[in-house]
């Protein structure tokens, strides 16, 4: 996986697995009233899709939790700790 943007500053990040991209972003709020929220966007030009999901505070620290379990479950950041299943 290919990361081709990261910037702690703005936090976005994009990255690549072959033609498909990954952009995770930070978007205001759309209107008056509404809440901010992240945009998990994936691309995937090869199968013509295109998904997107904006995620609440919330939503998108779960979905962080979840990935970091899954990826210790693979390679363990730690070998002395593994965090606890989401």
């Amino acid at each position: 996986m290919a990361l081709v943007h990261h910037d702690p500053r703005d936090g976005i990040l994009i990255t690549k697995i072959g033609q498909a991209e990954i952009t995770v972003r930070p978007e205001p709020p759309a209107s008056t009233g509404a809440a901010p929220v992240v945009l998990l966007r994936v691309d995937a030009p090869m199968l013509d899709s295109l998904a997107a999901a904006y995620l609440d505070p919330d939503e998108a620290r779960a979905l962080a939790r979840s990935l970091l379990w899954a990826a210790d479950q693979l390679r363990p950041a730690s070998p002395w700790r593994m965090p606890p299943r989401p």
